[in-house]
Formats: C-alpha cells, sequence, structure tokens
C-alpha cells in the first residue's frame, strides 16, 4: 500500500471521505431499506470488503441484533465477507445461514419453475471450483450426465430441496441448447478433465457472454442458457426486497436489478456506491 492509499484509508476509518469518496469506498454497493433494519451489501464473492467505518458500525448492528445471511452455501467460501473489516465484529450466532436457502424453502417458487434453478451450474463456475468438485464424483464410466445427476445437491441454485432428478437435468440441458451447442449431447461424452472442462467453458459463456467491445453483454441475456438465469435470478431479487430485517450479503449485481425493480421503485430504494458494479 502506498503513501496515498494510506492516507486514504486512514481517512476512511475516522470518517472523513467526502460524499464522492464515500462512494468509491463501496464499490460493489449497499441498499439500507427504510427504517435501518435491513441492509443488503453488495460484494464480489473473492474481493474482501473494505468498507467505511459508518458503515462498518450500521451492518455490524444489525446483523448482531436481526441476524445476517450468505448467499449460495451461505459465507463459508465467500472471502468478501470472511476476510473483510468487519467480519470479526459479527456475532457468528446471528449467522443465520443463507438467504437462498429460505428462498428455497419459502415455498414461492412455482413448481414448474424449480428446473430452472439448475443455471447454477454455469455460475462462478471457477470462484466454486466446479470443474474440480466434478472431477471428485467422477466413477470408471461415468458420462458428464452421470456426474452432474449425482452432484446435483451440490451445484444447483436450490441446494437440493426441490427433489431435481433425472427429468429435470434433461429438460433444463435440452432448454439451453441452441445451434452448435447441444448439451444433452454433450453430456453424453465420458468424464473427463477436458469433456468436463469444455463443458462448463461452453455453458458459462452462453449464459454470461461479454465481448471486447460489449463487456456487459451478459445483461442482455440472448441466450437461453442466460434466460433461465435472469427468470431464478428475478425470483431472488423479489424475495430479497419482501425478506424480513437482518443483514443481506448479496452479489452485487442483484443490487442493480432491485433498485430497477418496481418494487424496488416502490419503496424509493437507492444504490449507494456501486462504482465497480
Amino acid at each position: 500500500m502506498n503513501l496515498q492509499e494510506n492516507i486514504q484509508r486512514i481517512r476512511q476509518i475516522m470518517g472523513l471521505l467526502t460524499e464522492e469518496e464515500q462512494d468509491d469506498s463501496i464499490p460493489y454497493g449497499i441498499i439500507e431499506f427504510p427504517g435501518g433494519n435491513k441492509i443488503l451489501v453488495g460484494d464480489m464473492h473473492q474481493t474482501p470488503l473494505n468498507l467505511p467505518k459508518e458503515w462498518v458500525q450500521k451492518i455490524v448492528s444489525v446483523a448482531n441484533s436481526e441476524g445476517y445471511y450468505g448467499e449460495g452455501i451461505g459465507l463459508k467460501h465467500n472471502r468478501a465477507v470472511t476476510e473483510s473489516n468487519f467480519y470479526n465484529l459479527l456475532d457468528p450466532n446471528m449467522h443465520i445461514d443463507s438467504w437462498d436457502t429460505k428462498l428455497v424453502e419459502s415455498g414461492e417458487v412455482p413448481k414448474d419453475k424449480e428446473y430452472v434453478f439448475l443455471y447454477a451450474l454455469f455460475s462462478n463456475v471457477k470462484e466454486n471450483h466446479r470443474l474440480e468438485k466434478l472431477l471428485d464424483n467422477v466413477d470408471e464410466g461415468d458420462t458428464i450426465f452421470d456426474v452432474l445427476l449425482k452432484t446435483m445437491p451440490d451445484w444447483s441454485a436450490d441446494m437440493g430441496k426441490f427433489n431435481l432428478g433425472e427429468r429435470e437435468l434433461e429438460k433444463f440441458l435440452e432448454e439451453i441448447s441452441e445451434g452448435n451447442h447441444n448439451f444433452i449431447e454433450m453430456s453424453k461424452q465420458k468424464a473427463t478433465e477436458e469433456n468436463l472442462f469444455d463443458f462448463l467453458n461452453v455453458g458459462e459463456k452462453l449464459q454470461w457472454p461479454e465481448t471486447e467491445e460489449n463487456p456487459n453483454l451478459w445483461q442482455q441475456y440472448p441466450h437461453m442458457a442466460g434466460k433461465f438465469a435472469r427468470i431464478a435470478t428475478t425470483m431472488r431479487d423479489r424475495f430479497l426486497i419482501n425478506a424480513g430485517p437482518g443483514v443481506y450479503f448479496v452479489g452485487a449485481g442483484h443490487l442493480k436489478d432491485i433498485i430497477d425493480m418496481s418494487e424496488g421503485k416502490e419503496l424509493k430504494l437507492e444504490l449507494i456506491g456501486g462504482s465497480k458494479i
């Protein structure tokens, strides 16, 4: 850390940042709900949060009185939070698992949309070490489909709560297939490291496409894989808006979506910071 960064850090700790500087110091955004007892904190999962003193105090106060929630499997692998400048101040007894778990247990996901949550297969592939985990479950003679089927509770966003099986996996792979990319046929390949890597790589690029000219192309959801992710994400965003008090650690992209949704506008929610979303 150079001298300028040290000075900026000291000013941040002392609460001396200007409004513009403070926005920059919350790069992945925060949304505070009316009443002050509910906060959504944006993160990028693997980038430790280093928030201003004012927000550390607010987050810790609400988290330790109302509870706090991670995303997906919770905070276990979320370095953004576990290596943040406030994690050691959080009461471990107030960590209430994952808000995704609350969603899938809520009964709010329509039965005919449950299989859409298989979109998680191609989300955060590198961060979640998906290739390595799939390879750990390969038995002699397994196809990619075999491995996906037996590991589904580990990578699906429903975390096994919807009891999805072979029929739903086939439906998902068939419906996200397009053009030269037939996921049903690819899934019939032998589950080698090379084949699994190619399978995940193709799916991730279709679900979250970007080009040098348009790095945010994924926001247009031009492919079916992305459209499925969008359906699931919208349900998750709506759940976050309606959820009760507490601190929710959320993938930063959700925050921008939430303030643009009709429900977010009705509550007059505002995004604080978010310069790096």
